[in-house]
């Protein structure tokens, strides 16, 4: 008996001194995962060099394109075909994660702004014909707008996407390629208009959204600049209609576009947005 129980002793002993099986590991996932991070450093990139790159064969390659695709984590480029990554990967780190490096030097500048007019500051990055909300300081006032970062609006009918759209250098080709979709009773829905607004926001300097996204909600927006001359991202203040009045616009406008050229300024600084 005592030897049966020293036997099973040691059995039990080898077997807990036994490294434990590693688990099951997604290979599928893995490379998924690895095809994001490839197109991320270093941008769009044919089907070939994607399967060189990530040393897969095209068919698999294609297939976990696509699958990236439908989850919205890559796109392809219509006219060159290549791949690239887009921004929801950066939406989901945003609920874990500090935020970009372009927002900091936006800061200063957006709490004047916030300060002089006491209306919410929001700073828009424009994706395709999105606006995907950046960073946003509230109101002090009682009652105030509110907008989720990360949350996404069509730029033809929101502050910050119009100021961005107005500058776009395809211009009309641009605007016109828009297709609008009524968002509230006062959204420009007639592109003949669309095309007027985009062109009278180019020409002041600001846009002005009056209910366009949000009935009762209006905003001011204005462009802010890259090294390079380029409006990838707006800045504006959103306030209910009884405080954005018409009679206020010049005022407020004249914070906004202060406020973005500082931005563009500590931006530049920095680095090319």
């Amino acid at each position: 008996m005592k030897d049966r129980k020293t036997a099973a002793s040691a059995e039990a002993d080898s077997a807990a001194s036994k490294p434990k099986a590693a688990p099951r590991r997604d290979t599928t996932l893995r490379k998924g995962l690895r095809l994001i991070e490839i197109l991320s450093a270093r941008g769009a990139m044919s089907l070939g060099d994607i399967s060189r790159v990530a040393e897969l064969s095209k068919t698999n390659a294609h297939h976990l394109l696509h699958t990236l695709i439908e989850e919205g984590y890559v796109e392809q480029d219509p006219e060159t075909v290549r791949y690239g990554a887009t921004l929801r990967l950066w939406e989901v780190a945003m609920m874990r994660s500090e935020q970009p490096d372009w927002i900091n030097p936006c800061l200063p500048a957006m709490q004047r702004l916030r300060h002089d007019s006491r209306e919410t500051v929001i700073l828009g990055l424009i994706d395709g014909d999105e606006v995907l909300y950046l960073h946003r300081l509230d109101s002090p006032e009682a009652v105030r707008t509110f907008t989720r970062v990360g949350e996404r609006a069509p730029a033809y009918c929101v502050a910050t996407g119009k100021a961005i759209l107005a500058f776009d250098p395809d211009g009309e080709t641009r605007w016109r390629a828009l297709e609008p979709v009524a968002q509230s009773d006062e959204t420009i829905t007639d592109l003949d208009a669309l095309v007027e607004d985009m062109k009278a926001t180019r020409d002041r300097g600001y846009s002005i959204n009056r209910g366009e996204w949000r009935g009762g909600v209006c905003a001011i927006g204005a462009p802010i600049y890259g090294l390079n001359g380029r409006v990838r991202m707006a800045l504006s203040i959103a306030g209910p209609a009884d405080r954005v009045t018409e009679t206020r616009i010049p005022e407020l406008a004249k914070m906004v576009t202060t406020a973005a050229e500082e931005a563009s300024a500590a931006l530049q600084t920095r680095k090319e947005t």
